[in-house]
């Protein structure tokens, strides 16, 4: 049975709900949180290749709190695969100066090596 990690980019640091580990065919939930009030949209990208079984990038913001379910792939190999989050500059409690957008890294853990055929 598949589970399903919850992952809140509008955190910092980003933050994992049980955690950043995941097996073949579980699923990834990019959400935004409670910080609606703070953060008007955000993109999640993986630049050095994704796990999961659609590519991205995936944006959220307005009426999108969170992403659909992403399935992680079954012939990802074990390993970090690192995510981008890019925050445009639109939040103005942020310690980045003014045209540059707030940036987070984050990364998911794929546990296992992919099942053998």
């Amino acid at each position: 049975m598949a589970n399903t990690i919850y992952i809140d980019i509008a955190t910092t640091p980003v933050t994992y709900l049980p955690g950043p580990e995941v097996k073949h065919g579980d699923h990834v939930i990019f959400t935004l949180g409670a910080a609606s009030a703070t953060i008007a949209s955000a993109t999640v990208s993986f630049p050095n290749g994704t796990c999961l079984t659609t590519s991205g990038p995936y944006t959220l913001g307005g009426p999108t709190m969170a992403t659909a379910p992403l399935t992680v792939s079954a012939t990802a190999p074990k390993g970090i695969y690192g995510f981008e989050v890019n925050i445009p500059d639109e939040a103005k409690d942020r310690k980045v100066g003014p045209q540059e957008d707030d940036r987070k890294n984050g990364g998911i853990d794929v546990t296992s090596d992919p099942p053998e055929v």
